[in-house]
């Protein structure tokens, strides 16, 4: 009787909290309580949905912009380059499209003549189905790391922008994880390469074994305990987006400007502290979509990374490994046998994630210095910077646009 009483305390208190705290709440923006498709056509632009399954069963739900709010009605029909925008780790397709249009990437690259694909890996708010699995009563949904992302949700997702645009190829900008993935795709799978006319990576990850802030402290502290926590186990939900969660955000961040300030400051412990080009009034905005969900496999391999350095596949277990990989220990990624994709770094010495000293000892050495194009360093900015910032249209997203503007003439 104690214990389903303490039970009972524990499920009621947080809810009680909401209720009160809900009487002196200021207002939040709208995009707060609107999903990815509804933010899209709240500022006027056509959105379509997509689903495709992928080649190991899961149901992955893309969002498309095929074209600007300006554009004339003759020009609808009208080919146009795809880029598609791949988040990154717990995230979805609502970062492209999170800020005002003049400052989102997914607006930006829709009203400068692109047809926009927004992605979203498995397990995250809009792609949680299955053929056959049930996320929420069967473990296997969860059984995947960022190796399967890379093998089997690149391939079907850019297989379906390509299927309904009709065109051969397509640029690809990746954030954070969806750089870590396509590196990895391109690295086991050269011939993927022919897809991708060009790749831009926004704070590119090749490890993270350098990482600072909040996240080296968890790694540091209980990186080895969780890894061994989730082999014991298995994998399960991280982190998905819930109603209670986003009605804490609500009535916490989005509850006086002290509060708003103070979870823009924990949010900056984890990526990095330059607060230049930040707009705090969205933070409630942020966190009502981000996280978006994925696989506790997922941040054990991202300790794995931390703890051991290099870009190792999914370490499961001598046993597992043996049965899987043929030998004790995971394979490396091998950078090195990317050919023939010319790709564009945009990175940052004060993103905590994506730090200098990793990408020194990965990408920038072991990436084929002919197909670099082009390494931007963005000075102050961190690592959510790339997709939230308040000036990244002007330095990223024009950039990638006067690059492709060369292709097309």
């Amino acid at each position: 009787m104690r214990e389903k009483i303490t039970d009972l305390i524990t499920v009621m208190l947080p809810l009680l909290l909401v209720v009160l705290l809900s009487q002196y709440s200021k207002s939040v923006d709208l995009e707060f309580n609107l999903n990815t498709p509804e933010v899209i056509q709240s500022w006027g632009y056509p959105v379509e949905i997509h689903n495709i399954t992928t080649e190991d069963g899961f149901l992955l739900q893309l969002h498309r912009i095929p074209y600007g709010r300006d554009t004339p009605s003759s020009d609808i029909h009208s080919p146009r380059p795809v880029i598609f925008l791949q988040h990154g780790f717990l995230c979805s397709s609502f970062d492209w499209v999170a800020n005002l249009p003049h400052q989102s990437a997914g607006f930006v690259f829709a009203d400068a003549g692109f047809d926009v694909w927004l992605g979203n890996f498995r397990g995250n708010t809009y792609s949680r189905k299955h053929v056959s699995l049930n996320p929420d009563k069967d473990p296997a949904f969860w059984d995947w790391s960022w190796d399967q992302i890379a093998m089997y949700d690149l391939p079907a997702m850019i297989g379906k922008a390509l299927e309904v645009s009709g065109q051969e190829s397509l640029y690809y900008t990746g954030f954070s994880m969806g750089t870590l993935t396509m590196f990895a795709k391109l690295s086991t799978d050269p011939s993927f390469s022919k897809y991708i006319k060009k790749y831009f990576a926004l704070a590119p990850v090749g490890t993270i074994k350098h990482a600072r802030g909040v996240f080296s402290f968890l790694g540091r502290h209980f990186g080895k305990d969780y890894q061994e926590y989730v082999n014991k186990y298995g994998s399960d939900e991280l982190f998905g987006s819930s109603w209670l969660f986003r009605k804490v955000v609500k009535y916490t961040c989005g509850l006086f400007d002290t509060l708003e300030e103070l979870c823009s400051d924990i949010t900056m412990l984890f990526v990095g502290t330059s607060s230049d080009n930040w707009n705090q009034t969205r933070i409630p905005v942020y966190l009502a979509h981000t996280p978006a969900g994925s696989s506790s496999n997922v941040m054990a391999h991202l300790d794995q990374m931390f703890s051991y350095g290099g870009t190792p596949a999914f370490d499961m277990g001598e046993e597992k490994n043996l049965k899987i990989y043929g030998q004790k220990l995971p394979p490396q990624y091998n950078f090195t046998s990317i050919k023939d994709v010319p790709i564009y770094l945009f990175w940052s010495e004060d993103d905590w994630l994506s730090t200098k000293q990793d990408l020194e000892e990965t990408l920038f050495a072991q990436l084929n210095p002919q197909l670099v194009q082009g390494s931007y360093r963005i000075s102050n900015y961190n690592h959510l910077h790339f997709i939230w910032g308040t000036n990244v249209a002007e330095k990223v997203y024009k950039r990638i646009i006067d690059i492709v503007a060369v292709d097309q003439k």
